[in-house]
């Protein structure tokens, strides 16, 4: 869900908002940093200085959270939202920031959504032309003018729409969140990781998830660098009571032979969403401590 990014550099005006999480159990070492306590978070992105999330208000409704230049969160003045955000920040040819997000019919995450962007500069919201009228558009990435989202009914699946010009289909099937590289499109659903160049070429599957009688595991959240493909695999006992666990996998996009590698540790419980850093690792994280920033920083397999 972020597209390709700069260095992230943390804000200082949210550092010094921050408090130090307990540490990992298991793991007496660990200690990622919270920077806002908000268990309602969902759904974190970045791009260069920028962070973007989804927050619950007291009225049950979501409200769009972005960073302003001096790195403070604050509500966007957009509407707000009947079911969590999910935004991605990307770059304008022009360098600067914007966050696109879907918008559906009240109570629908799915039904009636199209595409919506918002000028992080000009605080502007606006709808995005690949929207349609009988058909949903979920999940958007953006990245210097071209746009992918998933798209449903009878042509729904993985869409890429380059700067001015149509939308192109790029496979079937249920798609519901999506990223951009320069040179890649990474998209899943609960089930399974795809990744292809934007034009479609050279597409595989990266990652399936997984469910059986006593447990599941669940593919989630991609994010491309300019070199690697992350997602989050979260697994849970299903008859258990204890918490979920995420981790993150990688694999690097040179080559289709490279082998997937686990990105160092589990994180402490159940995330729902990350943003990489100036290292071009897992960096911010969304979940229920609120957003963190992940200390120390995980380590890419050789």
């Amino acid at each position: 869900m972020n597209a390709a990014r700069r260095a992230l550099r943390l804000p200082t005006a949210i550092l010094a908002a921050g408090v130090t999480a307990g540490l990992l159990a298991g793991e007496p070492a660990v200690a990622d940093t919270v920077l806002v306590a908000d268990p309602t978070v969902r759904n974190v992105t970045a791009y260069g200085v920028t962070a973007a999330w989804s927050r619950r208000a007291a009225d049950g409704t979501h409200r769009l959270v972005v960073t302003n230049a001096a790195g403070v969160p604050a509500d966007a003045a957009v509407r707000s939202s009947s079911v969590p955000f999910d935004p991605d920040l990307g770059p304008t040819r022009t360098n600067g920031r914007l966050v696109v997000y879907s918008r559906c019919k009240t109570g629908s995450a799915t039904r009636g959504c199209d595409v919506y962007g918002y000028d992080v500069a000009t605080r502007a919201e606006r709808r995005l032309a690949v929207s349609s009228r009988t058909r949903s558009e979920v999940g958007p990435s953006f990245f210097k003018g071209t746009l992918a989202f998933g798209r449903t009914g009878s042509r729904g699946g993985l869409y890429v729409a380059p700067d001015r010009r149509p939308a192109r289909r790029l496979w079937s099937g249920v798609t519901d969140q999506t990223d951009l590289s320069p040179t890649r499109v990474i998209a899943s659903n609960a089930a399974t990781v795809r990744i292809s160049q934007p034009g479609g070429d050279h597409a595989r599957t990266l990652r399936r998830g997984t469910r059986g009688e006593e447990a599941e595991t669940v593919v989630s959240s991609p994010v491309l660098a300019r070199y690697r493909a992350f997602w989050l695999v979260t697994s849970r006992e299903l008859a258990s009571p204890d918490p979920a666990r995420s981790i993150v996998e990688t694999v690097s996009v040179r080559s289709a032979a490279r082998r997937v590698g686990r990105v160092g540790r589990p994180f402490a419980g159940a995330v729902n969403g990350f943003a990489l850093g100036s290292a071009s690792v897992p960096e911010l994280t969304s979940g229920a401590t609120g957003i963190s920033q992940v200390v120390p920083l995980l380590v890419i397999p050789g």
